[in-house]
Protein backbone atom coordinates (compact mmCIF):
# COMPACT_ATOMS: atom_id res chain seq x y z
CA UNK A 1 0.00 0.00 0.00
CA UNK A 2 1.48 3.53 -1.23
CA UNK A 3 1.09 7.01 -0.43
CA UNK A 4 -0.98 6.80 -3.83
CA UNK A 5 -3.48 4.29 -2.65
CA UNK A 6 -5.41 7.63 -0.93
CA UNK A 7 -6.63 8.63 -4.62
CA UNK A 8 -8.48 5.76 -5.24
CA UNK A 9 -11.90 6.48 -4.42
CA UNK A 10 -13.43 4.93 -0.98
CA UNK A 11 -17.71 5.85 -0.34
CA UNK A 12 -16.56 5.02 3.36
CA UNK A 13 -13.71 7.66 3.92
CA UNK A 14 -16.35 9.94 1.93
CA UNK A 15 -19.46 9.34 3.89
CA UNK A 16 -17.52 10.23 7.25
CA UNK A 17 -16.44 13.75 5.36
CA UNK A 18 -20.19 14.15 4.72
CA UNK A 19 -21.27 13.19 7.98
CA UNK A 20 -18.53 15.70 9.69
CA UNK A 21 -19.97 18.47 7.00
CA UNK A 22 -23.37 17.83 7.91
CA UNK A 23 -22.99 18.02 11.59
CA UNK A 24 -21.09 21.42 11.20
CA UNK A 25 -24.32 23.13 9.64
CA UNK A 26 -26.54 21.68 12.09
CA UNK A 27 -25.00 23.20 14.65
CA UNK A 28 -25.21 26.46 12.96
CA UNK A 29 -28.96 25.84 12.37
CA UNK A 30 -30.10 23.77 15.12
CA UNK A 31 -28.28 26.20 18.28
CA UNK A 32 -28.23 29.76 16.44
CA UNK A 33 -30.07 32.36 18.41
CA UNK A 34 -31.52 35.47 15.69
CA UNK A 35 -28.61 38.28 14.91
CA UNK A 36 -30.64 41.31 15.62
CA UNK A 37 -27.70 42.85 16.74
CA UNK A 38 -24.28 43.45 15.56
CA UNK A 39 -22.95 42.42 19.27
CA UNK A 40 -24.76 38.98 18.07
CA UNK A 41 -22.78 38.10 15.12
CA UNK A 42 -19.70 39.52 16.42
CA UNK A 43 -19.13 38.69 20.21
CA UNK A 44 -22.41 36.16 20.54
CA UNK A 45 -23.91 39.34 22.83
CA UNK A 46 -21.04 38.44 25.17
CA UNK A 47 -22.69 35.29 26.19
CA UNK A 48 -20.77 32.71 25.86
CA UNK A 49 -19.67 30.32 28.48
CA UNK A 50 -16.08 28.77 29.86
CA UNK A 51 -16.19 25.55 28.45
CA UNK A 52 -17.23 27.61 25.23
CA UNK A 53 -15.50 29.89 25.15
CA UNK A 54 -12.28 28.32 26.35
CA UNK A 55 -12.30 25.75 23.64
CA UNK A 56 -13.22 28.19 21.01
CA UNK A 57 -9.89 30.12 21.69
CA UNK A 58 -8.02 27.11 21.30
CA UNK A 59 -9.10 25.31 18.29
CA UNK A 60 -9.55 28.61 16.28
CA UNK A 61 -5.53 29.02 17.19
CA UNK A 62 -4.85 25.37 16.25
CA UNK A 63 -4.91 25.16 12.10
CA UNK A 64 -3.75 22.95 10.41
CA UNK A 65 -0.27 24.19 11.07
CA UNK A 66 -0.96 22.36 14.40
CA UNK A 67 -2.20 19.19 12.63
CA UNK A 68 0.04 18.95 9.76
CA UNK A 69 3.14 21.10 10.45
CA UNK A 70 4.12 20.40 14.02
CA UNK A 71 4.26 16.70 14.06
CA UNK A 72 6.02 17.18 10.93
CA UNK A 73 8.61 19.59 12.34
CA UNK A 74 9.30 16.98 15.70
CA UNK A 75 8.68 14.59 12.49
CA UNK A 76 11.62 15.71 10.69
CA UNK A 77 13.50 17.48 13.55
CA UNK A 78 13.23 15.91 16.63
CA UNK A 79 12.91 16.71 20.38
CA UNK A 80 13.71 20.11 20.05
CA UNK A 81 10.12 20.68 19.23
CA UNK A 82 9.60 20.47 22.81
CA UNK A 83 10.59 24.35 22.91
CA UNK A 84 8.03 25.20 20.35
CA UNK A 85 5.26 23.27 22.76
CA UNK A 86 6.35 24.80 25.51
CA UNK A 87 6.33 28.31 24.72
CA UNK A 88 2.72 27.84 23.24
CA UNK A 89 1.80 26.45 26.52
CA UNK A 90 3.36 29.25 28.01
CA UNK A 91 1.89 32.00 25.48
CA UNK A 92 -1.67 30.92 26.01
CA UNK A 93 -1.62 30.59 29.75
CA UNK A 94 -0.29 34.53 29.78
CA UNK A 95 -2.54 35.33 27.12
CA UNK A 96 -5.55 34.67 29.57
CA UNK A 97 -3.97 35.59 32.47
CA UNK A 98 -2.63 39.05 31.37
CA UNK A 99 -5.56 40.49 29.09
CA UNK A 100 -8.50 37.90 29.76
CA UNK A 101 -10.26 40.19 32.28
CA UNK A 102 -9.05 43.56 31.57
CA UNK A 103 -10.22 43.09 27.67
CA UNK A 104 -12.99 42.28 28.66
CA UNK A 105 -14.41 44.77 31.51
CA UNK A 106 -12.47 47.79 28.73
CA UNK A 107 -14.04 46.83 26.04
CA UNK A 108 -17.35 47.21 27.86
CA UNK A 109 -16.89 49.54 29.47
CA UNK A 110 -15.88 52.13 26.06
CA UNK A 111 -18.97 49.54 24.49
CA UNK A 112 -16.30 48.22 22.02
CA UNK A 113 -17.05 44.79 19.75
CA UNK A 114 -13.28 44.93 18.19
CA UNK A 115 -9.92 45.64 18.91
CA UNK A 116 -9.80 48.39 16.28
CA UNK A 117 -12.74 50.41 17.95
CA UNK A 118 -11.40 49.59 21.50
CA UNK A 119 -7.86 51.16 19.87
CA UNK A 120 -10.13 54.19 18.46
CA UNK A 121 -12.14 54.62 22.54
CA UNK A 122 -9.13 53.86 24.43
CA UNK A 123 -6.60 57.17 22.89
CA UNK A 124 -9.82 59.12 22.15
CA UNK A 125 -8.91 59.39 18.44
CA UNK A 126 -11.06 61.55 17.21
CA UNK A 127 -9.33 61.16 13.54
CA UNK A 128 -9.97 57.76 12.68
CA UNK A 129 -5.98 57.33 11.36
CA UNK A 130 -6.18 54.59 14.63
CA UNK A 131 -9.47 52.27 14.02
CA UNK A 132 -8.35 52.56 10.48
CA UNK A 133 -4.84 51.62 10.72
CA UNK A 134 -5.13 48.43 12.87
CA UNK A 135 -8.74 47.43 10.47
CA UNK A 136 -6.21 47.68 7.14
CA UNK A 137 -3.27 45.79 8.72
CA UNK A 138 -5.48 43.35 10.44
CA UNK A 139 -7.61 42.60 7.44
CA UNK A 140 -4.05 41.73 5.23
CA UNK A 141 -2.64 39.28 7.73
CA UNK A 142 -6.45 37.77 7.70
CA UNK A 143 -6.02 37.01 4.50
CA UNK A 144 -2.75 35.16 4.89
CA UNK A 145 -4.12 33.28 7.20
CA UNK A 146 -7.20 32.29 5.54
CA UNK A 147 -4.97 31.35 2.83
CA UNK A 148 -3.51 28.43 4.78
CA UNK A 149 -6.42 27.13 5.64
CA UNK A 150 -7.43 26.87 2.30
CA UNK A 151 -4.09 25.43 1.03
CA UNK A 152 -4.58 22.74 3.58
CA UNK A 153 -8.10 21.82 2.98
CA UNK A 154 -6.65 21.73 -0.82
CA UNK A 155 -4.31 19.21 0.29
CA UNK A 156 -6.18 16.64 1.86
CA UNK A 157 -8.79 16.53 -0.52
CA UNK A 158 -5.69 15.96 -3.01
CA UNK A 159 -4.85 13.59 -1.06
CA UNK A 160 -7.68 11.65 -0.48
CA UNK A 161 -9.25 12.18 -3.71
CA UNK A 162 -7.26 13.66 -5.70
CA UNK A 163 -8.84 16.43 -6.61
CA UNK A 164 -7.56 19.16 -8.54
CA UNK A 165 -6.32 22.32 -6.04
CA UNK A 166 -8.40 25.06 -7.30
CA UNK A 167 -11.56 22.47 -7.01
CA UNK A 168 -10.46 22.00 -3.62
CA UNK A 169 -9.54 25.52 -2.57
CA UNK A 170 -13.09 26.05 -3.76
CA UNK A 171 -14.72 23.05 -1.65
CA UNK A 172 -13.21 23.95 1.65
CA UNK A 173 -14.46 27.77 0.95
CA UNK A 174 -17.96 26.86 0.20
CA UNK A 175 -18.25 24.78 2.99
CA UNK A 176 -16.71 27.07 6.29
CA UNK A 177 -18.70 29.98 4.65
CA UNK A 178 -21.67 28.17 4.72
CA UNK A 179 -22.14 27.48 8.22
CA UNK A 180 -20.64 30.92 9.46
CA UNK A 181 -23.01 33.15 7.47
CA UNK A 182 -25.39 31.75 8.96
CA UNK A 183 -24.78 31.38 12.51
CA UNK A 184 -22.12 34.18 12.69
CA UNK A 185 -19.87 34.02 16.33
CA UNK A 186 -22.01 31.79 17.88
CA UNK A 187 -22.29 29.17 15.43
CA UNK A 188 -18.28 29.41 15.30
CA UNK A 189 -17.77 28.98 18.18
CA UNK A 190 -20.45 26.11 19.44
CA UNK A 191 -18.71 24.36 16.13
CA UNK A 192 -16.01 24.96 17.37
CA UNK A 193 -16.17 23.01 20.50
CA UNK A 194 -17.16 19.89 18.65
CA UNK A 195 -14.22 20.35 16.20
CA UNK A 196 -11.88 20.50 19.27
CA UNK A 197 -13.43 17.25 20.26
CA UNK A 198 -12.27 16.14 16.69
CA UNK A 199 -8.80 17.15 16.68
CA UNK A 200 -8.20 15.98 20.12
CA UNK A 201 -9.32 12.42 19.31
CA UNK A 202 -7.16 12.27 16.07
CA UNK A 203 -4.09 13.19 18.02
CA UNK A 204 -4.72 11.10 20.77
CA UNK A 205 -5.32 7.67 18.60
CA UNK A 206 -2.55 8.24 16.24
CA UNK A 207 0.44 8.08 18.31
CA UNK A 208 -0.97 5.51 20.75
CA UNK A 209 -2.24 3.24 18.01
CA UNK A 210 2.10 3.75 16.75
CA UNK A 211 3.19 3.25 20.35
CA UNK A 212 1.19 0.20 20.64
CA UNK A 213 2.22 -1.57 17.24
CA UNK A 214 5.75 -0.43 17.07
CA UNK A 215 8.55 -3.02 19.00
CA UNK A 216 10.84 -0.02 19.68
CA UNK A 217 8.76 3.35 18.72
CA UNK A 218 11.42 5.67 20.12
CA UNK A 219 14.25 4.06 18.59
CA UNK A 220 16.75 6.14 17.39
CA UNK A 221 17.88 4.20 14.22
CA UNK A 222 17.30 6.05 10.87
CA UNK A 223 17.07 9.31 12.93
CA UNK A 224 19.64 12.83 12.77
CA UNK A 225 22.04 12.50 15.15
CA UNK A 226 20.81 14.20 18.43
CA UNK A 227 17.18 13.45 17.40
CA UNK A 228 16.33 12.52 20.75
CA UNK A 229 18.00 15.45 22.54
CA UNK A 230 16.12 18.27 23.01
CA UNK A 231 18.73 20.31 23.67
CA UNK A 232 19.81 19.82 19.78
CA UNK A 233 19.24 20.95 16.44
CA UNK A 234 18.50 19.49 13.37
CA UNK A 235 21.84 19.75 11.74
CA UNK A 236 23.59 18.06 14.82
CA UNK A 237 24.80 21.52 16.73
CA UNK A 238 23.64 23.10 20.33
CA UNK A 239 20.53 25.25 19.72
CA UNK A 240 21.16 28.48 20.58
CA UNK A 241 19.68 32.05 21.69
CA UNK A 242 18.50 32.61 17.91
CA UNK A 243 16.56 29.29 18.12
CA UNK A 244 14.65 30.41 21.73
CA UNK A 245 13.74 33.69 20.08
CA UNK A 246 12.00 31.86 17.01
CA UNK A 247 10.16 29.38 19.69
CA UNK A 248 9.64 32.46 21.54
CA UNK A 249 7.34 33.67 18.50
CA UNK A 250 4.74 31.35 18.61
CA UNK A 251 3.82 32.09 22.38
CA UNK A 252 4.17 35.58 21.60
CA UNK A 253 1.62 35.24 18.86
CA UNK A 254 -1.23 34.85 21.09
CA UNK A 255 -1.29 38.95 22.84
CA UNK A 256 -1.85 39.90 19.30
CA UNK A 257 -4.22 37.24 17.70
CA UNK A 258 -7.36 38.72 17.45
CA UNK A 259 -9.57 36.00 17.29
CA UNK A 260 -8.53 34.96 20.70
CA UNK A 261 -8.48 37.77 22.05
CA UNK A 262 -12.95 38.09 20.72
CA UNK A 263 -13.19 34.96 22.84
CA UNK A 264 -11.54 37.20 26.23
CA UNK A 265 -14.10 39.74 25.00
CA UNK A 266 -17.38 37.42 24.41
CA UNK A 267 -16.91 35.15 27.90
CA UNK A 268 -19.91 36.16 29.74
CA UNK A 269 -18.75 36.90 33.00
CA UNK A 270 -15.56 38.03 34.27
CA UNK A 271 -15.51 35.80 37.16
CA UNK A 272 -14.90 32.65 34.15
CA UNK A 273 -12.16 33.76 32.52
CA UNK A 274 -9.96 31.97 34.84
CA UNK A 275 -11.96 28.81 34.18
CA UNK A 276 -11.87 29.85 30.71
CA UNK A 277 -8.07 29.96 31.01
CA UNK A 278 -7.56 26.95 32.68
CA UNK A 279 -9.81 24.70 30.25
CA UNK A 280 -8.03 26.42 27.57
CA UNK A 281 -4.18 25.34 29.04
CA UNK A 282 -5.52 21.87 29.71
CA UNK A 283 -6.72 21.43 26.19
CA UNK A 284 -3.77 22.93 24.34
CA UNK A 285 -1.27 20.75 26.33
CA UNK A 286 -3.02 17.91 25.53
CA UNK A 287 -3.23 18.40 21.44
CA UNK A 288 0.49 19.60 21.48
CA UNK A 289 1.93 16.60 23.57
CA UNK A 290 0.36 13.82 21.41
CA UNK A 291 0.75 16.11 18.10
CA UNK A 292 5.13 16.10 19.27
CA UNK A 293 4.83 12.26 20.39
CA UNK A 294 3.35 11.42 16.52
CA UNK A 295 6.09 13.08 15.31
CA UNK A 296 8.18 11.67 17.05
CA UNK A 297 7.05 8.02 16.91
CA UNK A 298 5.87 8.08 13.52
CA UNK A 299 9.54 7.19 11.85
CA UNK A 300 10.64 4.17 14.11
CA UNK A 301 6.68 2.71 12.92
CA UNK A 302 6.79 3.22 9.37
CA UNK A 303 10.38 2.08 9.19
CA UNK A 304 9.45 -1.26 10.83
CA UNK A 305 6.76 -2.05 8.11
CA UNK A 306 8.67 -0.60 5.48
CA UNK A 307 6.51 2.37 4.68
CA UNK A 308 8.77 5.49 5.26
CA UNK A 309 9.31 5.88 1.66
CA UNK A 310 5.63 6.58 1.42
CA UNK A 311 5.94 9.93 2.98
CA UNK A 312 6.77 12.39 0.12
CA UNK A 313 7.05 15.54 2.36
CA UNK A 314 7.00 15.63 6.04
CA UNK A 315 4.21 17.90 6.14
CA UNK A 316 2.32 15.02 4.84
CA UNK A 317 3.32 12.26 7.04
CA UNK A 318 -0.36 12.82 9.60
CA UNK A 319 -1.77 11.55 5.89
CA UNK A 320 0.24 8.44 5.64
CA UNK A 321 -0.16 7.45 9.06
CA UNK A 322 -4.03 7.55 9.04
CA UNK A 323 -4.11 5.79 5.88
CA UNK A 324 -1.25 3.09 6.33
CA UNK A 325 -2.40 1.80 9.79
CA UNK A 326 -6.19 2.25 9.76
CA UNK A 327 -9.72 0.82 8.54
CA UNK A 328 -11.04 3.16 6.37
CA UNK A 329 -13.92 4.39 8.72
CA UNK A 330 -11.22 5.47 11.24
CA UNK A 331 -9.42 7.09 8.43
CA UNK A 332 -11.47 9.23 7.77
CA UNK A 333 -12.31 10.26 11.23
CA UNK A 334 -8.77 11.13 11.55
CA UNK A 335 -8.82 12.98 8.24
CA UNK A 336 -11.51 14.96 9.72
CA UNK A 337 -9.58 16.40 12.66
CA UNK A 338 -7.35 17.89 10.08
CA UNK A 339 -10.52 19.72 8.35
CA UNK A 340 -11.63 20.53 11.79
CA UNK A 341 -8.21 22.29 12.28
CA UNK A 342 -8.10 24.02 8.96
CA UNK A 343 -12.45 25.10 9.65
CA UNK A 344 -11.82 26.33 13.25
CA UNK A 345 -9.31 28.78 12.30
CA UNK A 346 -10.44 30.02 8.94
CA UNK A 347 -14.36 30.49 10.29
CA UNK A 348 -12.89 32.74 12.99
CA UNK A 349 -10.95 34.43 10.63
CA UNK A 350 -13.40 35.35 7.56
CA UNK A 351 -16.04 36.17 10.31
CA UNK A 352 -13.52 38.48 12.35
CA UNK A 353 -12.23 40.23 9.15
CA UNK A 354 -16.11 40.59 8.12
CA UNK A 355 -17.03 42.55 11.00
CA UNK A 356 -13.73 44.18 11.05
CA UNK A 357 -14.45 45.29 7.81
CA UNK A 358 -18.08 46.43 7.92
CA UNK A 359 -17.38 48.23 10.88
CA UNK A 360 -13.84 49.87 11.20
CA UNK A 361 -12.75 50.42 7.24
CA UNK A 362 -12.51 54.32 6.64
CA UNK A 363 -14.46 53.96 3.41
CA UNK A 364 -17.09 51.13 4.67
CA UNK A 365 -17.43 52.81 8.06
CA UNK A 366 -18.36 56.46 6.25
CA UNK A 367 -20.85 54.88 4.03
CA UNK A 368 -22.58 52.97 7.23
CA UNK A 369 -22.85 55.84 9.84
CA UNK A 370 -24.47 59.09 9.94
CA UNK A 371 -23.64 61.55 11.63
CA UNK A 372 -22.78 60.97 15.26
CA UNK A 373 -22.48 57.55 14.86
CA UNK A 374 -26.08 56.76 14.28
CA UNK A 375 -25.93 53.58 11.51
CA UNK A 376 -27.68 54.82 8.57
CA UNK A 377 -28.24 50.47 7.67
CA UNK A 378 -29.36 50.09 11.39
CA UNK A 379 -28.33 46.61 13.27
CA UNK A 380 -29.99 44.39 11.15
CA UNK A 381 -28.66 45.60 7.90
CA UNK A 382 -24.58 46.07 9.16
CA UNK A 383 -25.65 41.97 9.89
CA UNK A 384 -25.84 41.53 6.17
CA UNK A 385 -23.65 43.85 5.18
CA UNK A 386 -20.66 41.71 7.74
CA UNK A 387 -22.10 38.47 5.78
CA UNK A 388 -21.75 40.17 2.11
CA UNK A 389 -18.34 41.24 3.32
CA UNK A 390 -17.20 37.61 4.82
CA UNK A 391 -17.85 36.58 1.13
CA UNK A 392 -15.86 38.76 0.03
CA UNK A 393 -12.91 38.17 1.93
CA UNK A 394 -13.44 34.56 1.30
CA UNK A 395 -13.19 34.95 -2.41
CA UNK A 396 -10.13 36.93 -2.56
CA UNK A 397 -8.66 34.65 -0.22
CA UNK A 398 -9.53 31.55 -2.41
CA UNK A 399 -8.11 33.82 -5.12
CA UNK A 400 -4.66 33.96 -3.50
CA UNK A 401 -4.55 30.81 -2.88
CA UNK A 402 -4.75 29.17 -5.68
CA UNK A 403 -2.79 31.93 -8.15
CA UNK A 404 0.02 32.45 -5.46
CA UNK A 405 0.19 29.28 -3.39
CA UNK A 406 2.69 28.85 -0.47
CA UNK A 407 3.75 26.38 2.02
CA UNK A 408 1.25 26.40 5.05
CA UNK A 409 3.85 26.91 7.13
CA UNK A 410 5.41 30.22 5.78
CA UNK A 411 2.01 31.39 5.40
CA UNK A 412 0.97 31.02 9.41
CA UNK A 413 4.03 32.42 10.30
CA UNK A 414 3.72 35.52 8.42
CA UNK A 415 0.15 35.93 9.84
CA UNK A 416 0.30 34.50 13.37
CA UNK A 417 3.94 36.68 13.64
CA UNK A 418 2.49 39.57 12.20
CA UNK A 419 -0.41 40.43 14.13
CA UNK A 420 1.33 39.09 17.66
CA UNK A 421 3.97 41.52 16.73
CA UNK A 422 1.50 44.19 15.62
CA UNK A 423 -0.90 44.66 18.10
CA UNK A 424 0.43 42.42 20.87
CA UNK A 425 2.33 45.13 22.76
CA UNK A 426 -0.40 47.61 21.85
CA UNK A 427 -3.06 45.76 23.64
CA UNK A 428 -0.81 44.94 26.54
CA UNK A 429 0.46 48.88 27.07
CA UNK A 430 -3.10 49.86 26.37
CA UNK A 431 -4.65 47.71 29.29
CA UNK A 432 -1.83 49.16 31.81
CA UNK A 433 -0.26 52.00 30.93
CA UNK A 434 -1.72 54.91 31.93
CA UNK A 435 0.73 57.41 29.90
CA UNK A 436 0.51 55.74 27.13
CA UNK A 437 -1.43 57.65 24.23
CA UNK A 438 -2.38 57.62 20.63
CA UNK A 439 1.33 58.22 18.89
CA UNK A 440 2.43 55.47 20.59
CA UNK A 441 -0.24 52.64 19.52
CA UNK A 442 0.00 53.78 15.92
CA UNK A 443 4.13 53.54 16.33
CA UNK A 444 3.45 50.10 17.87
CA UNK A 445 1.36 49.11 15.05
CA UNK A 446 3.29 50.49 12.23
CA UNK A 447 6.46 48.82 13.60
CA UNK A 448 5.63 45.44 14.16
CA UNK A 449 3.95 45.06 10.93
CA UNK A 450 7.00 46.23 9.52
CA UNK A 451 9.58 44.39 11.32
CA UNK A 452 7.79 41.05 11.04
CA UNK A 453 7.44 41.58 7.13
CA UNK A 454 11.05 42.55 6.77
CA UNK A 455 12.00 39.54 8.14
CA UNK A 456 9.67 37.57 6.29
CA UNK A 457 10.05 38.49 3.41
CA UNK A 458 13.88 38.80 3.33
CA UNK A 459 14.68 35.13 4.77
CA UNK A 460 16.13 36.52 8.41
CA UNK A 461 15.73 40.02 8.50
CA UNK A 462 18.01 42.75 6.34
CA UNK A 463 20.94 40.61 5.48
CA UNK A 464 20.27 37.49 7.09
CA UNK A 465 21.04 38.93 10.30
CA UNK A 466 18.57 37.02 12.20
CA UNK A 467 17.49 33.48 10.56
CA UNK A 468 14.16 32.49 12.23
CA UNK A 469 11.30 30.53 11.11
CA UNK A 470 8.57 33.30 12.42
CA UNK A 471 9.99 36.86 13.27
CA UNK A 472 7.46 37.54 16.22
CA UNK A 473 9.73 38.12 18.93
CA UNK A 474 11.99 40.89 16.74
CA UNK A 475 9.27 42.47 15.71
CA UNK A 476 7.12 42.25 19.81
CA UNK A 477 10.38 43.52 21.23
CA UNK A 478 10.85 46.13 18.55
CA UNK A 479 7.39 47.52 18.60
CA UNK A 480 7.47 47.54 22.06
CA UNK A 481 10.16 49.75 22.49
CA UNK A 482 9.17 51.96 20.04
CA UNK A 483 5.49 52.83 21.44
CA UNK A 484 7.38 53.26 24.79
CA UNK A 485 10.26 55.73 23.25
CA UNK A 486 7.43 57.70 21.04
CA UNK A 487 4.53 57.84 23.47
CA UNK A 488 6.93 59.40 26.44
CA UNK A 489 8.18 62.00 23.82
CA UNK A 490 4.65 62.71 22.74
CA UNK A 491 2.07 64.85 24.32
CA UNK A 492 0.52 63.36 26.87
CA UNK A 493 -2.69 62.03 26.03
CA UNK A 494 -6.22 64.07 26.67
CA UNK A 495 -7.49 63.91 30.60
CA UNK A 496 -10.12 62.06 29.19
CA UNK A 497 -8.29 58.83 28.86
CA UNK A 498 -6.16 58.45 31.96
CA UNK A 499 -9.74 59.29 33.99
CA UNK A 500 -11.65 56.44 31.59
CA UNK A 501 -8.49 54.27 32.40
CA UNK A 502 -8.86 54.84 36.06
CA UNK A 503 -12.31 54.32 36.37
CA UNK A 504 -12.12 51.19 34.88
CA UNK A 505 -9.28 49.72 36.11
CA UNK A 506 -10.41 50.83 39.45
CA UNK A 507 -11.10 48.29 42.35
CA UNK A 508 -14.45 46.83 43.01
CA UNK A 509 -15.71 48.35 46.24
CA UNK A 510 -17.20 45.57 48.30
CA UNK A 511 -19.92 47.05 50.96
CA UNK A 512 -19.02 46.37 54.82
CA UNK A 513 -22.07 43.84 55.06
CA UNK A 514 -21.21 41.97 51.85
CA UNK A 515 -17.30 42.29 53.35
CA UNK A 516 -18.11 41.30 57.17
CA UNK A 517 -20.13 38.50 56.62
CA UNK A 518 -23.44 40.37 57.41
CA UNK A 519 -27.27 39.84 56.44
Amino acid sequence: MGFDSFKEFDPVILAVFLVYVAVLIGIAVIRVRPLREMSDYVLGGRRISSFTSALSASSSATTGWTMLVFPALAFSQGAVQLWTMLSILLGVWLAWTVLGKRLRRYTIAEDSLTLPEFYEKRFGDSTGILRGLSAIATIFFIMFYVNSGLIAGSKLLDTVFGLDHTLGVLITLAALVSYTFLGGFLAVSRTDVFQAMLMLIGFVILPLTLIALTEEPFSSVGQAEGFLNPMTAAGGNTINLVFFLGAAGWGLGYFGSHRVLQRFMAVESEEKVTSSRNISAVWITLIFSFGFLLGLVARPALMEIGMLGAVPEPERVYFVIAEVFFIPVITGLLLTAVVAAVMSTADSQLLLGSAIAADDLPLIKRLAYRVRYRYALGAFGRVWLGRLLLIIIGVVSAYLAINAPDSIFNLVAFAWGGMGAAFGPVTILALYWRRFNFYGAVAAIVTGAAVVSVWQFNSGGPGGVLDIGIATAPGFIIATTVAIAVTLLTPKPSERVPESFDRVNAPVQVPDAVQTGGA
